[in-house]
């Protein structure tokens, strides 16, 4: 996306204090976003995901897992159910993977995916002051997680979804990529003033990892399953079957699920590479998935995918080696100030 003409908001490295604090500012355009066509559609996805997507009504969405037949992570969407279609947002590492998914489980429904990624575009504000920004930019008020709206921003139609997908408050803008510049200066308008600030890679790494949420292609692959993932809250266990079901159920009923995502911190110095292993008493019982170095402190943060007997908050385990450097383990999320 060209930068916009008006006055830019603030400079990335405020980006993190003002997804804290106020409202940052940030192009997710290269996140998949598949238009679903058909009367059969909603049917289908809840046939293929873990959470409950039948019942849901125009203007409302669900964060769902796609799982494999072993209840292994394809994906982690956001279904938001349109009068007409259904839209759902992708990893930007599985944007031509769920198409294919979906299309390889279709035989005679009534359904088709459209690939809208590249005609659309996608602005996103994270932050308590995010919900009152837009009230200034085009007066919705009051809108809750997984709702949606259909608003004119700079005199552009666009769609504004809730979808927290930092379990922070966030709101996702899906406008035409032609006119994504006009809503881009609406949007830094409305905001000069009131602590809007752009917020980079970096930072949005940094405020993932605090918040224990977990990333395509680094905690959500096909090695770990849903309930590994940390993601209990997106399935649902009386809905009936999905592919996958049986496997995930028989996890959660026997207690049978293995690893879970925590949180770990060491020192600064270190540098470990990532998917560096951890250990504890010499065995090999984890794997170090995510790191960032929060400015502030004199340590590292990141996650771990941790054999449930070592998951204990403030035991050490070991990076990279038996011997290696340790890694104090923390519970989840993090919070502002993670020590």
């Amino acid at each position: 996306m060209a930068t916009s003409q008006q006055a830019a908001p603030r400079e990335a490295s405020d980006g993190y204090r003002a997804a804290r604090e106020t409202v940052a500012l940030l192009d997710r355009s290269a996140v998949g976003r598949l238009r679903i066509n058909g009367r059969d559609a909603l049917d289908l996805l809840d046939r293929l995901s873990t959470n409950h997507l039948r019942d849901l009504t125009p203007g409302h969405g669900l964060h769902t897992v796609l799982t494999t037949n072993k209840g292994r992570v394809v994906d982690l969407l956001f279904v938001l159910a349109g009068e007409a279609h259904l839209l759902v947002l992708t990893g930007r590492l599985t944007r031509r993977k769920v198409p294919d998914w979906i299309d390889f489980y279709t035989f005679t429904e009534d359904v088709s995916v459209e690939d809208v990624t590249d005609e659309t575009a996608m602005l996103s504000l994270v932050g308590p002051s995010a919900g009152a920004l837009l009230a200034r930019l085009c007066g919705l008020n009051g809108i809750r997680a997984c709702e949606s709206a259909s608003v004119t921003v700079g005199g552009v139609e666009a769609v504004i979804m809730r979808t927290d997908f930092l379990n922070l408050p966030s709101y996702d803008l899906v406008v035409p990529s032609d006119a994504a510049e006009d809503v881009l200066g609406a949007v830094i308008g409305a905001g000069a003033g009131h602590g809007i600030a752009r917020i980079g890679e970096e930072a949005l790494d940094l405020l993932r990892i605090e918040q224990g949420v977990p990333a395509q292609g680094r905690e959500l692959t096909e090695d770990a399953n849903p309930l590994e993932a940390g993601l209990i809250d997106l399935i649902s266990f009386n809905k009936g079957c999905y592919v996958g079901q049986e496997v995930v159920a028989r996890l959660n009923t026997y207690d049978k699920v293995q690893r879970t995502l925590v949180g770990l911190s060491w020192d600064a110095s270190l540098e470990p590479e990532r998917a560096a292993d951890l250990f504890a008493d010499g065995r090999k019982v984890g794997l170090l998935t995510s790191a960032a170095c929060p400015a502030r402190t004199g340590r590292r943060i990141g996650l771990g995918l941790v054999r449930k007997a070592q998951a204990r908050a403030g035991l050490a385990l070991a990076v990279g080696s038996p011997d290696g450097p340790a890694a104090v383990v923390h519970d989840l999320p993090f919070g502002a100030s993670p020590s």
